[in-house]
């Protein structure tokens, strides 16, 4: 098993200059999120988070999520299983301000092999947009996610640097089901304390619809976990 994402991880995250896609023009974007959890017993903890993200366009709005979380965890929270929703808030292809509400369901698997970390994180989503604010061939549309993502100790250290790739592709597309975008990230967490952490992340999302513009964006996470 650890193997297998040992390779998988290698060959997603080397991708990324084979996957470019001739030249195309790149947003640039930033990150800011806070997330609170809490555990409730042994097996469950639940959580809420609350996201902005700005890109360079001229109001410099992209998006807005508010999202709540239910996960279950087993065998030493190596494997979780979690429901989730979130309030989506954004400014869409035809230039306006939308609401959407999705809800997903996630099961992820992490596997320690020091001072390596590997972890998978499998995604189901659907997303019902505002048919008053946009033309959709789909809706609810529906997708999938696969990210796995690969973290380094440093012994003695409060850094913990980090990469990942994340996969998305469509469930319901009449036009068929495909990769929709690759996503690269790399950053590095930072422990402040025993409950409390910093993110801090350079994200670069490439869509495989030529319409749709590359973004690099920079990012900040603030994570409290409740005692």
């Amino acid at each position: 098993m650890i193997n297998r994402i040992k390779q998988l991880t290698i060959l997603l995250l080397i991708a990324l200059p084979a996957a470019a896609q001739g030249e195309r023009s790149t947003g640039y974007g930033a990150s800011m999120a806070v997330e609170v959890s809490k555990d409730i017993g042994r097996f469950f903890s639940v959580s809420a988070e609350e996201e902005l993200r700005l890109i360079s366009r001229p109001n410099g709005f992209e998006r807005n999520v508010t999202s709540f979380g239910l996960d279950y965890a087993v065998f030493d929270r190596r494997l979780k299983f979690g429901l989730y929703y979130a309030f989506i808030y954004l400014y869409n292809n035809d230039q306006l301000y939308e609401p959407r509400h999705r809800s997903y369901f996630n099961i992820s698997y992490k596997e320690t092999c020091e001072p390596f970390t590997f972890s998978w994180r499998g995604r189901v989503q659907g997303t019902t947009r505002d048919e008053c604010r946009g033309r959709y061939k789909t809706n609810p549309k529906y997708g999938m996610k696969n990210r796995l993502q690969v973290e380094y100790t440093l012994w003695g250290s409060p850094w913990k640097p980090f990469v990942s790739c994340d996969l998305s592709n469509d469930l319901n597309n009449p036009a068929g089901n495909a990769l929709t975008r690759f996503r690269y990230q790399g950053g590095v967490t930072w422990r402040l304390n025993r409950t409390d952490y910093l993110e801090f992340f350079g994200r670069y999302d490439q869509y495989t619809d030529a319409r749709e513009e590359n973004v690099l964006s920079l990012g900040v996470k603030c994570t409290v976990k409740l005692l």
